[in-house]
């Protein structure tokens, strides 16, 4: 098997820290990485050829940003790859929900307590992820953004203490009082646990945070949604095939800032081979029989990281625009088959990491 999936994403603001006034993420509150499979790359050209010169589209890059005004072109470019059955991978992030989710995952259940991966832990964090999300003020998140920040015993008990006052503030909600009452229990756990930690270590502050990466100007940056769509996609590709990656080339778009994070982010997957830290997810595969080449390269030198733009753009929009925006009906149409096509036991088409309450049906 011989096959090239180009990667592209939209949505990206840099880490998740660079929020913007109340967690609007400077008007990109969502991150989506898009990978599109090419076996013959002479005959996608010929394709995309022909759609250009029905549509009227002038030579040049293919750019999401440009074609918002040509929806039918969109449309039809969809249809063409779901007709030629062109593997499509879609990670979508709710870039808000990616916050909650750390603190679920670092800050309340944390893996220095001894936490082994499973479908209930998996359960357990998205519950947890979920009510922050509705339920967390802007308060909360600040407090934890800030740990992420400054990491010391004084930011993270402040974000321990905010989490705690949200905890008792719901405990007697009727419908999310048990799930307030757990999250108490977490959180006194956790401070248990740290202190604890603390008496042999002065820094055990960081065992309850996020780790952070450095990009090539050896700049710290915190919970970058690329990287964790990235390795996701890669180990849906590995789920997809069988784990039989020999012969599958993986191009993403040229990434000067954080490209050295991607490639150790791949080569970390590719280690997990531990049971207990395997990640536990419905729709990957983390263990790593064989593995894919990894290449960056310019988008205006290859027609299919133009695709993965176009398609990472329409989701990113699809999702951030609808329902308060007017789609095209022909544009909805492909959106909606996009999710109605996705499968869990094969990792094929879009994975939506946004809270339970918003994910989105192809149906709907």
């Amino acid at each position: 098997m011989m096959i090239t999936f180009y990667l592209d994403e939209s949505g990206h603001s840099g880490d998740v820290v660079n929020r913007g006034e109340r967690y609007d993420f400077k008007g990109q509150p969502f991150f989506v990485l898009a990978a599109v499979g090419i076996e013959n790359e002479t005959a996608m050209a010929f394709c995309i050829a022909e759609l250009r010169q029905r549509h009227k589209i002038a030579a040049g890059e293919l750019k999401s940003k440009s074609l918002q005004a040509k929806p039918k072109f969109i449309a039809d470019l969809f249809n063409d790859l779901y007709k030629r059955h062109v593997p499509l991978f879609v990670e979508l992030v709710d870039k808000r929900y990616f916050i909650c989710a750390h603190i679920a995952s670092f800050q309340l259940l944390p893996s220095c307590m001894g936490f082994q991966e499973s479908h209930d832990l998996w359960f357990i964090r998205n519950t947890i992820a979920d009510f922050l999300y509705i339920e967390a003020s802007d308060q909360v998140l600040n407090t934890f953004v800030e740990a992420c920040l400054t990491p010391s015993e004084t930011t993270l008990l402040a974000s321990f203490s905010q989490l705690e006052e949200l905890g008792n503030a719901c405990r007697d909600m009727p419908e999310k009082g048990d799930i307030a009452k757990g999250l108490l229990q977490m959180v006194e756990q956790a401070q248990v646990e740290y202190r604890e930690q603390r008496l042999g270590n002065g820094e055990a502050y960081l065992m309850f945070l996020p780790p952070p990466d450095h990009n090539k100007h050896n700049k710290r940056v915190w919970m970058l949604p690329n990287l964790t769509s990235f390795t996701n996609v890669y180990a849906r590709l590995n789920l997809y095939y069988g784990r039989k990656l020999k012969g599958v080339r993986i191009v993403h778009d040229q990434q000067l800032e954080v490209e050295d994070i991607l490639c150790l982010g791949k080569a970390t997957a590719e280690a997990q081979q531990e049971a207990d830290s395997i990640p536990c997810t419905p729709h990957s595969d983390f263990v790593f029989a064989e593995t894919a080449s990894f290449e960056f390269a310019q988008s205006h030198e290859a027609i299919g990281i133009q695709l993965a733009d176009v398609v990472a753009g329409t989701v990113m929009r699809y999702f951030r625009d609808s329902p308060r925006t007017v789609i095209d009906p022909d544009l909805d149409r492909v959106m909606r088959m996009l999710i109605e096509k996705s499968d869990e036991l094969t990792g094929y088409g879009i994975n939506q990491v946004v809270p339970w309450c918003n994910v989105r049906l192809g149906s709907a």
